[in-house]
């Protein structure tokens, strides 16, 4: 009974690491998830480490220093890794060219990072100047990668998107809570509805559509017959001089002989 008692109440544990250029504000999201509130960084030189219970998993996060001689040591974190977080400046058009050759390949690359969910941050979405998700994906060529992926905007100053992009990251990574949370405020498409779901709308929408047409036939039937009745009303004058005319010919008519005929 207790193990099983563990087993539901236990956290998943996944390891992902977060990663992009300097002053890219990597550990600024990581500890806006950790803390819930804005810090104050310095730039990093190490690494960082934090472990940020969400729901019912748990994330360690490893914040990697990204300066110019540090980059190829990014390959020492890759191995145990479930996600790469790839946190992007939106306001750093210039170096998109060098967070491609220097970050993103190589991850897409490593053979540890093959089963990896990929994550991109969008950052700084709260600039003016900042690029849009479609610029980003565009230049980027994110639309050839082969991992399971996603880019998102958020902005570590005002704390938008992340939530969401915690959501998306916490349901790839298999926790049962974040996928409640975020299905149960999409509408599932027609295609993703269960196969009995659909056959009763159809059939509801069959009977609906079978009660409007017998309900249009008697309509007519009742307007019909009230019409007639209703012309049949409005012209009694004419219906009592066709009668008299009709009484008027049968009474001059001289009955055995035709009317107008000369006798023989």
């Amino acid at each position: 009974m207790g193990q099983l008692w563990t087993k539901i109440f236990r956290h998943k544990d996944v390891r992902i690491i977060l990663l992009g250029l300097d002053a890219a504000g990597k550990t600024t999201i990581l500890y806006r998830l950790k803390l819930g509130e804005l810090v104050t960084t310095i730039p990093t030189i190490g690494f960082n480490v934090e472990t940020i219970e969400y729901r019912d998993i748990s994330l360690t996060a490893w914040d990697i220093g990204s300066r110019d001689k540090l980059r190829p040591l990014f390959r020492h974190y890759y191995k145990g890794t479930d996600a790469v977080v790839f946190v992007i400046d939106s306001a750093d058009r210039e170096r998109l060219d060098e967070l491609s050759f220097d970050v993103i390949r190589p991850a897409f690359l490593a053979e540890e990072l093959s089963s990896a969910v990929f994550l991109f941050l969008a950052n700084k979405q709260d600039l003016p100047e900042a690029m849009t998700v479609e610029e980003i994906t565009d230049k980027l060529s994110l639309k050839n990668l082969k991992h399971n992926w996603n880019i998102m905007p958020v902005s570590a100053l005002t704390d938008q998107g992340l939530t969401e992009a915690l959501d998306w990251l916490a349901c790839q990574l298999g926790s049962v809570q974040a996928k409640k949370a975020v299905y149960s405020t999409v509408p599932p498409a027609p295609e993703e509805m269960p196969r009995m779901q659909r056959e009763s709308g159809d059939r509801l929408e069959h009977s609906m559509d079978y009660c409007s047409r017998a309900y249009t036939a008697i309509k007519c039937l009742f307007f019909r017959t009230s019409r007639t009745q209703d012309v049949t009303d409005s012209c009694p004058t004419t219906t009592s001089h066709l009668q008299d005319s009709l009484q008027d010919s049968r009474t001059t008519t001289t009955p055995g002989k035709f009317q107008n005929c000369p006798e023989k």
